[in-house]
């Protein structure tokens, strides 16, 4: 009796269906296009994860999952054995992260994941709106050999409200400066600082601190920093930084700078000058302190030559007298599209006991606008004191039209209140 014979066993669907959709899913990850339009659309924890799955996932997802870090404990942790403290910051809601190297970092043995990662790094925000400190910073120094730790860096920023010194500022952004650099910013919080000296440029430091930047990034386009000086309550009788001879020759060598944002010694004549003949300059901010006087010595002829491609302004607690002059040059004004200003209901400028109440100078100027700069667009106007300050529409800026002063106003916009209001002489 012949034994029957065994039919084959036919492979199970999910594998056939596996079996005819691996080609086809070769296929996606064979066009770039689409597979890099993909991992796009996935969050930072997501790609990270994707990095995992094969070599050629870690080498095509690498590179955008790290081409922004958020806060520079990340970069660190590359490094084998570096430990992150994690305290909490007397600052609200702030932490505190404590980067420590291993004392004696063999490159052989401790740089091999550092030297894959870092040439992916375009942009590093150091602070990431925390504190962060490296306390054996000399070690990683060592490390470097005099290699920039991320040599294809561009954008480079500082952010944060929890109390950061001006030098130790400073000696993070020595540290990471680098010749791809375009973009350099030491982003001040609109709040939440706890003393307006902290994250800022020591006065006495600014002239390494440019001189570095040119000769290092012959690149950059965006620079951004304030120096310390008159900021607080308590320093009316200081002086205002004054740059020195030079740091205003080395402001006038960056001739691709298209953005350029600093305090009111900007508004000093011959510094007005000097950033009125940078060719591409498109954006420029000024950054006041309700305790300064008007920055403005003398008036100035401003060439009609001057400022040729500027279109934005940003100004943040300037005195309404350097505002007044700014709107009387023509020259700069006319060819504004785009502002933002930042007020200070109070006036601590001239008071000597404390402060007094800012009388409203906005409404009339804000009718006043359209006229004196035909050009712009878009406004952004910002109302306050410190940790206070709101937006307020364009919708709502009927409330300047109140005969109050710039706090009451304030007030009555936050309660949602209409103020009652008398028409603007004409």
């Amino acid at each position: 009796m012949t034994k029957p014979q065994r039919s084959k066993r036919s492979q199970p669907p999910r594998r056939l269906a596996a079996a005819k959709g691996s080609p086809s899913g070769r296929r996606v990850i064979e066009i770039p296009e689409l597979f890099i339009l993909i991992v796009h659309e996935l969050d930072d924890k997501q790609q990270r994860n994707l990095m995992r799955v094969s070599k050629y996932f870690f080498r095509s997802i690498g590179p955008i999952a790290w081409r922004r870090v958020p806060r520079l404990d990340i970069v660190m942790k590359l490094i084998k054995n570096v430990v992150v403290d994690l305290q909490e910051s007397w600052a609200d809601f702030k932490w505190q992260f404590m980067i420590t190297l291993p004392p004696r970092l063999n490159l052989s043995r401790y740089n091999n994941r550092y030297n894959i990662y870092a040439p992916w790094v375009q942009e590093l925000e150091v602070y990431g709106g925390h504190y962060q400190e490296m306390t054996n910073p000399e070690v990683f120094l060592v490390f470097l050999d005099g290699r920039a730790p991320l040599p294809n860096l561009r954008r480079l920023t500082t952010s944060t409200s929890a109390p950061v010194a001006g030098d130790d500022l400073m000696h993070l952004l020595d540290m990471f400066i680098c010749p791809s650099l375009t973009e350099l910013r030491t982003i001040m919080p609109n709040k939440g600082l706890p003393r307006h000296d902290f994250s800022r440029v020591v006065s006495s430091s600014v002239s390494e601190f440019l001189q570095k930047v040119k000769d290092t990034c012959p690149h950059i386009e965006v620079l951004e920093f304030y120096p310390d000086g008159m900021v607080r309550f308590d320093q009316r009788g200081y002086d205002r930084y004054i740059p020195t001879d030079q740091c205003k020759n080395v402001l006038s060598s960056f001739l691709g700078l298209r953005s350029f944002s600093s305090t009111t010694y900007i508004l000093k004549s011959d510094v007005l000058g000097i950033l009125g003949q940078l060719p591409h300059l498109e954006s420029l901010g000024i950054r006041g302190a309700s305790t300064e006087p008007p920055a403005m010595d003398k008036k100035p002829s401003v060439p009609e030559i001057w400022f040729p491609a500027l279109k934005d302004l940003r100004l943040y607690d300037v005195a309404f007298e350097d505002i007044q002059f700014l709107w009387n040059e023509t020259t700069i004004i006319k060819k504004i599209a785009s502002v933002l200003f930042q007020i200070d209901y109070r006036n601590r400028r001239r008071s000597i006991d404390g402060f007094s109440y800012v009388q409203n100078w906005v409404g009339p100027f804000l009718e006043a606008l359209p006229r004196l700069s035909p050009q712009l667009q878009d406004i952004h106007l910002y109302l306050g004191s410190e940790d206070e300050r709101v937006e307020v529409p364009r919708d709502k800026w009927d409330i300047f039209r109140a005969d109050n002063d710039l706090c009451q106003i304030f007030y009555y916009y936050k309660a949602g209140l209409e103020p009652r209001y008398t028409a603007l002489p004409v």
